[in-house]
């Protein structure tokens, strides 16, 4: 969910809840300079991140790539190569709710770059420069991240490792990917997907709207959540209960590292911890940094973002 608040939740209603699934790019025209001031360190960060060598470098291979979703829209995302030679993994890279894959996910290419992978940032569907107009919260998008993939695997080699980092509702998104992708049964097809990174996930698309609803009755609750699921079903195609990331839980088996910021009222810490103890991996890492709110965890600590997640890629690709 990135920067952007669901728009006009203070007076949410059924136009409201509409328009909280709808594309909207107003996010991507705030900068450092007209932002919010809960919001200046994070986009100094970013703006501080396109002017770095992991994006800029005249060496690296930058790749406009695109794929046709299962329901037919073209969604694009641009490929970072790097590495001189097969780079250890390649990075699927999935932003937030009415944000943009370089103002989430390209403070994060040094990182990727000091540690061997290539990267891929994408655009979600309803976002920037990909086709559709109703997000779905995950439902969808998580599949449009197996075929992501899949694009990967075509272009590098079918055992190519790969790892899913996601912020925000990009963070939920690859959670539910991860649960579809360890129910897939054919493991000669499988594509390598070696872990997965959930940086500031909600737990449950309906229980996050309930949060941001705040102190109104239940019953204006039921009619705004009622109000919800039926644009989801019929305007977006898709069920609210697949937007769901604790359900996913149960067929976790992939390595799962979470992050959230200690200080975060938009998205609970508390959502992490949920998905963290249901997590049926073998292998999970919980890091909650102090003094960050949502998706800032990067933001107030750096060093100990790149440390942790170093250490736990490093242990599953040994």
């Amino acid at each position: 969910m990135g920067l952007a608040k669901a728009p006009a939740l203070a007076q949410i209603g059924g136009i409201a809840i509409f328009e909280f699934m709808k594309r909207s790019d107003r996010a991507l025209n705030i900068t450092s300079d007209n932002c919010k001031p809960r919001d200046r360190a994070y986009l100094l960060q970013y703006e501080e991140s396109l002017k770095g060598e992991a994006l800029r470098d005249p060496i690296l291979v930058h790749i406009l790539v695109h794929i046709k979703s299962r329901d037919g829209l073209v969604l694009k995302g641009r490929l970072y190569k790097k590495q001189k030679n097969k780079p250890r993994a390649v990075v699927v890279a999935v932003h937030g709710f009415h944000s943009g894959g370089l103002r989430d996910m390209g403070r994060f290419a040094d990182m990727y770059s000091r540690n061997g992978f290539d990267y891929l940032i994408i655009s979600q569907r309803s976002h920037f420069d990909s086709e559709g107009e109703y997000l779905t919260f995950g439902a969808k998008e998580s599949l449009d991240v197996l075929d992501w993939v899949d694009i990967v695997r075509k272009i590098y080699a079918p055992d190519i490792p790969i790892i899913l980092h996601g912020a925000s509702m990009g963070a939920a998104t690859v959670l539910i990917a991860a649960g579809i992708y360890d129910s897939l049964v054919d493991d000669n097809s499988k594509p390598n997907i070696i872990c997965c990174i959930a940086d500031s996930p909600y737990d449950d698309i309906i229980s996050q709207i309930e949060y941001l609803l705040g102190k109104r009755s239940n019953i204006t609750k039921k009619i705004i959540i009622g109000l919800f699921k039926a644009n989801m079903r019929l305007r977006a195609k898709a069920n609210a209960s697949d937007a769901s990331p604790i359900t996913s839980m149960a067929y976790i088996k992939l390595p799962v590292m979470f992050v959230h910021g200690k200080d975060d009222r938009y998205v609970l810490p508390d959502n992490s911890l949920r998905l963290y103890e249901a997590c049926k991996s073998e292998i999970k890492e919980l890091l909650i940094v102090e003094e960050a709110g949502h998706v800032c965890s990067f933001v107030v600590n750096p060093d100990e973002y790149e440390n942790v997640f170093t250490s736990f890629v490093d242990r599953i690709l040994e």
